[in-house]
């Protein structure tokens, strides 16, 4: 976006390819474990050990707000979870001496559970040129403005409580759960969004080939052309947008289109 902002002229005054005004506007990031729950499982054999404590991890798919099941009523769209488990020495193992030494042997296993969910895409959130920063050769840098709104919030809330719901149901016991409200946007490194595709060109920047509505030769080939986010991570759509694109790019080279 900063070199299709930078390269603003007399006929793009708002910048390349924006004559809809939508250029640098709907930007999204995940909630990136922003609620979930950990718990232990007293029951469950294992042996620690000073390697990796990390044998195994977990995903649970989006389960709210399918597109089968009920609407839920507190937000829209939906996240999935990342998990893992651990097994660690139990160094609170009561006594000293000897009993000590056995107690610490007695694993610690737990597993948590951290919600990754969509964000809307929002008007509000949108980024631009930074007329009083530039980097070390002299062009301007973006300026990022991005908040989470309420339906982020209410989603982060329902994260903290059916991962300590599902850990329950698994049997865990002094069960965590959490929520973090503050979690800045960019943590989850998966931004999407603001140069949108879409059929119109008043409301987009983008057609769903990924070139441009006012400059047929240009196409942006990343993650900016996402309308929305989803939950999951979006490298393999990116990839397999851009192998698309690429697929028509090449059939309107051959057709003189470009």
């Amino acid at each position: 976006m900063r070199v299709l902002f930078n390269s603003a002229n007399s006929q793009h005054p708002n910048g390349l390819a924006n004559s809809s005004g939508v250029l640098g506007h709907y930007l999204m990031d995940h909630i990136w474990v922003g609620g979930g729950a950990s718990g232990e499982f007293p029951q469950t054999p294992g042996r620690p050990g000073f390697g990796p404590n990390r044998p195994d991890g977990i995903y649970v798919i989006r389960f709210r707000n399918t597109k089968n099941g009920p609407r839920w009523k507190n937000f829209l769209r939906g996240y999935g979870f990342q998990g893992g488990s651990s097994i660690n020495f139990n160094l609170r193992a009561a006594g000293f001496g000897e009993a000590y030494k056995k107690g610490v042997l007695d694993p610690e296993i737990a597993l948590g559970l951290g919600g990754f969910g969509e964000c809307l895409a929002r008007w509000d959130n949108y980024v631009e040129i930074d007329p009083n920063v530039k980097d070390v050769f002299g062009i301007p840098v973006l300026r990022i403005h991005m908040t989470f709104g309420e339906n982020e919030h209410a989603m982060i809330d329902d994260m903290a409580e059916s991962a300590a719901e599902m850990l329950g149901a698994a049997g865990a016991k002094n069960i965590s759960p959490f929520k973090v409200h503050n979690r800045e946007p960019g943590r989850g490194i998966h931004e999407v969004g603001i140069a949108r595709m879409g059929a119109d060109p008043k409301k987009s920047v983008l057609n769903p080939f990924q070139q441009s509505h006012d400059i047929k030769n240009l196409f942006v080939m990343d993650a900016s052309g996402f309308p929305s986010s989803a939950c999951q991570n979006p490298t393999l759509t990116i990839m397999a947008l851009a192998v698309r694109s690429c697929d028509y790019l090449m059939g309107e080279m051959k057709r003189g289109n470009v």
